[in-house]
């Protein structure tokens, strides 16, 4: 990865822009993996819209299934990418066709698009977290439970000696954010392009929670690291 798949900044990836999600996967189950991000309102959307699904891919050493984030096809409604919206961060009214000129559809298919096993648009790998890949169910083990303490910034040391950001320390200020209207971070065009044809499916029910934490003043700024085993 060498950008953030939710604002299309580029990164360099490294252990603290690495961030664990456990997500749903077109095939009715969930998947553990890793995303890199320029920020941690990019948790947010990514729980909100993306999903996740395969596509064969060809190398060297010979085809495999390949594990990829999606997001639904904005070209199944062309129209709505010229409906006018009031952008979020008060910079008057615009448009995804305004805002997001290289989303194009010609014949309901999205210009330059790679689309999945499922039909669906990738946006970027889902990489492969070890501890996940040794499970039949394709989920770390507690992925999924609750922490009791949610620290944003802090990192954890996962299967394989990986260093990340868990997705579940975000809980309390993805809930503020969406209570706020979504008026942090740098998605906000991307919500928009993943809202016109959202990928609909019914997996079973995440439950993360956490206490309350103040939101921050500049939601990408860095944090001090804190690694936890």
């Amino acid at each position: 990865s060498g950008f953030c798949a939710v604002s299309g900044s580029p990164i360099r990836p490294h252990d603290y822009s690495r961030y664990r999600l456990t997500l749903p996967t077109l095939s009715g189950g969930w998947s553990t993996g890793y995303m890199h991000y320029c920020c941690w309102p990019c948790v947010c959307d990514t729980q909100d819209f993306i999903r996740v699904d395969t596509r064969n891919v060809t190398t060297s050493e010979g085809t495999r299934q390949v594990q990829f984030v999606v997001i639904g096809n904005p070209c199944d409604h062309p129209e709505q990418l010229t409906t006018p919206f009031k952008d979020t961060f008060g910079r008057g009214e615009t448009s995804i066709a305004a805002s997001a000129q290289e989303v194009r559809c010609a014949g309901g298919v999205l210009e330059g698009a790679t689309m999945s096993d499922h039909g669906y648009v990738i946006i970027n790998m889902f990489f492969d977290a070890v501890d996940a890949v040794a499970e039949d169910s394709g989920i770390v083990p507690g992925a999924q439970d609750a922490i009791s303490d949610p620290t944003p910034g802090r990192v954890t040391k996962g299967g394989g000696g990986a260093l990340f950001q868990d997705e579940r320390e975000f809980a309390p200020l993805c809930a503020q954010r969406a209570a706020a209207g979504f008026n942090s971070g740098m998605g906000e065009i991307f919500r928009r392009v993943c809202s016109v044809s959202p990928i609909v499916i019914a997996p079973p029910a995440l439950h993360i929670t956490g206490k309350d934490a103040a939101l921050p003043t500049d939601s990408c700024e860095a944090e001090p690291n804190r690694v936890t085993a």
